[in-house]
């Protein structure tokens, strides 16, 4: 008797059927998914780009903005999406990744707590940000595409929305690199012609731009439709000129990466490449030979492409140079504090104390590192190591479990958005060995994390608890409580930029306490304060004279009112070097204006700054403008003599040689000094008459000595 053929059941792609629409709370937390792919990439405080004439709206003018956005949309998506849990029930989609996501947000609680500075490592460092409440946000954008992001329609649509925020970017970027960029930004601290978009700096930029490139690729390669197949290879040309025309190495390497392993998606899916594809693939290699053969004429190695390419393996010199010296000091750091670290964000705090003697000669005095620029030896100075392995396992883990869903055999085109966010975020965990890690970007990591994880994601259903109504609410309570400190937060750099830029006097003043009271947490807000007394001190003292009593009374008030501001400061946070340099420099302007005792509270302060940062030349100056008003020249000229060493082109450490050799008849080095120090600044008037000076005495000296023979 002949078998029944047995029928083959089909196959439900997905359980599309089994999904349920939205309901309005989850719509919410789309559309803040939505927002926030495309407004933070592109968001940031300058109005000057719209015609305006006006001052930027805060001080930092990119990423604190990102940050305030991202923790605003993410506020309302948490509050609706625990309203709609609490009070309707739900669905909740979880993977066993977020185990390890919980013991790694204990980890870096703990880490904040046995903090070298606990309000940066809940904070982060200004214009960095990246401190406990930073991660605590990443967390929740990739809970909630967990949630949300859970069939193929729903990872296009939220890639479109990534690609049309990084469309913007690019388009921006590409004006500021053919010299048409509407806003005005002064002086920047890089080449000209240069993209840096909304993100304010070349790093920054490039490491964002792996994101929307590998993705509007993907877009490209599995879009069916002819004219949405050419609008996505446009994307991807704006988006990779851009990438191009940054110049930033690590940035290169990680987007090649990710768009090799994109290809290898394609590839392995048998996707079939169309004549859009071929067409598209060619001019973009002929418009990247173009812009290539025209850089080798760049004056600069930066924006030459082969130079800037080659010197990928020149390890000897430049910015790569500098990177291994900052490695060496981070190495250090992770040797003294190898299991907690020294808190999130805290580089800057600790780098004076590790940095090796080189690189104050080859980055200069002014130069302090505030990260890494390898976020493996960033998060291990940090978080120790086990942090370190922490949060790189889980990035691994959900790659690996995510991988066999992107690289499906024979799938054609079905999965190659899925593959995109796969490459995009291996290629930015690449990029991150050699640049930083910003708020503004890493964001983009945890995203993709969450949607590479959503469609293998178990499924549980909720009730809602009959104790729901009242627990939304204190959600919802703390929701509006956190987004009102977030208004402050953003509110407080307003202030400062008013009392760095805008306003002086008392009013500027005014204008940095309001900052410290809308946010205490920031140490810079606390050192301006002293500054803006400071200069009211010296305003004052300078439009009296000796037998003013009012007007010398008047000076002193700020004067103590200056001393107190950096006292706090340094209070605030002990390690941070600057407020040193700042409060020594006051206490010598005090000997010199007011009381020579000042002086020896110089000294004071001056040792104490040496002890933070051993290699500081700026520090070593002030204590030899302090030793040489007490009239100890020895002491004078060995300091002087250190920070000259520790830095041979900081001109006030060879003056300061200079003025404590000649005061001590110490004339030939006297001299040597002031010639070195015009050579760094020819022409300088008071160096000009010092050398003067110094060389009649040498000749009155000689002339003396023959007659006496």
């Amino acid at each position: 008797m002949a078998k029944k053929k047995k029928t083959q059941q089909p196959v439900v792609k997905e359980a599309l059927a089994a999904r349920a629409p939205m309901s309005v709370t989850d719509r919410i937390v789309w559309v803040s998914l939505h927002l926030l792919v495309i407004l933070v990439p592109i968001a940031m405080s300058n109005t000057s780009i719209w015609g305006g004439q006006g001052l930027p709206l805060t001080f930092d003018q990119f990423d604190i903005v990102k940050v305030f956005l991202q923790r605003a949309i993410m506020l309302v998506a948490v509050g609706a999406w625990a309203w709609g849990l609490l009070t309707k029930g739900g669905r909740v989609r979880f993977t066993k990744v977020e185990w390890l996501v919980l013991v790694f947000l204990g980890w870096v609680i703990l880490t904040s707590v046995l903090s070298i500075h606990p309000a940066t490592a809940v904070f982060g460092k200004y214009r960095r940000f990246e401190g406990l409440i930073s991660f605590v946000n990443y967390m929740v954008v990739f809970f909630l595409a967990l949630q949300v992001v859970d069939r193929p329609s729903r990872i296009r649509s939220l890639a479109r929305s990534l690609v049309i925020g990084g469309v913007v970017v690019a388009f921006y970027g590409v004006l500021q690199f053919i010299g048409a960029d509407p806003a005005r930004w002064g002086s920047l601290p890089f080449e000209t012609n240069r993209a840096f978009s909304t993100f304010g700096n070349p790093d920054l930029l490039g490491g964002y731009l792996i994101f929307p490139l590998a993705i509007s690729l993907g877009l490209a390669l599995s879009e069916e439709k002819v004219w949405a197949r050419i609008s996505y290879w446009f994307a991807f040309l704006l988006v990779a000129f851009c990438w191009l025309v940054a110049f930033v190495r690590g940035a290169w390497i990680g987007g090649a990466f990710a768009l090799v392993l994109l290809v290898f998606a394609a590839v392995w899916a048998k996707s079939k490449m169309t004549a859009v594809d071929w067409s598209f693939g060619g001019a973009i290699a002929a418009i990247f030979g173009i812009v290539t053969v025209k850089s080798l004429a760049s004056p600069s190695e930066v924006t030459n492409v082969l130079a800037r390419l080659t010197s990928i393996f020149d390890f000897k010199a430049g910015s790569a140079l500098t990177r291994f010296q900052i490695w060496e000091a981070a190495w250090g750091a992770i040797k003294a504090r190898p299991i907690t670290g020294w808190g999130a964000d805290t580089f800057r705090l600790l780098f004076p104390k590790f940095k090796p003697l080189a690189y104050t000669q080859t980055a200069g005095y002014l130069s302090v590192a505030d990260n890494v620029h390898n976020y493996p030896l960033q998060l291990a100075t940090a978080l120790g190591v086990p942090g370190l392995l922490m949060l790189y396992g889980l990035f691994i883990w959900g790659l690996v479990i995510s991988a066999p869903r992107v690289f499906a055999r024979g799938k054609g085109i079905e999965r190659l958005t899925l593959a995109a966010f796969w490459a995009a975020a291996a290629g930015y965990l690449v990029h991150l060995f050699f640049g930083l890690s910003v708020t503004g970007s890493t964001v983009f990591l945890w995203l993709s994390m969450g949607v590479l994880l959503s469609p293998g994601a178990t499924v549980k259903e909720v009730k809602a608890p009959s104790w729901g109504l009242y627990a939304a609410a204190v959600v919802l309570g703390l929701c509006v409580i956190l987004s009102i400190a977030n208004v402050r937060y953003i509110m407080a750099d307003s202030f400062y930029l008013k009392g760095r830029v805008v306003d002086s006097g008392l009013q500027r003043v005014a204008d940095v306490e309001k900052a410290i009271a809308y946010n205490p947490y920031n140490d810079m807000y606390r050192s301006e304060l002293g500054l803006a007394w400071q200069d009211l001190f010296i305003s004052s003292i300078s439009q009296g004279t000796p037998a003013d009593a009012a007007q010398r009374q008047e000076a002193q008030r700020y004067f103590d009112a200056a001393e107190e501001a950096l006292t706090k400061a340094i209070d605030f946070v002990p390690t941070e070097y600057d407020n040193y340099v700042f409060l020594a420099n006051l206490y010598n302007q005090g000997g010199y204006y007011l009381d020579i005792n000042y002086v020896s509270k110089a000294v004071e302060i001056a040792k104490k700054g040496v002890e933070v940062e051993p290699f500081g030349p700026a520090i070593r100056v002030q204590l030899a403008f302090a030793y040489t008003n007490l009239g100890q020249y020895d002491d004078a000229v060995a300091a002087a003599q250190a920070a000259a060493e520790m830095d041979t082109n900081y001109l006030e450490a060879w003056a300061a040689l200079g003025d404590a050799s000649r005061l001590s008849g110490k004339f030939a080095e006297a001299k040597a000094a002031y010639e070195r120090a015009l050579v760094i600044q020819p022409g300088r008037s008071d160096l000009v008459q010092s050398l003067a000076a110094v060389e009649a005495s040498m000749t009155s000296t000689g002339t003396a000595t023959e007659t006496a023979k």
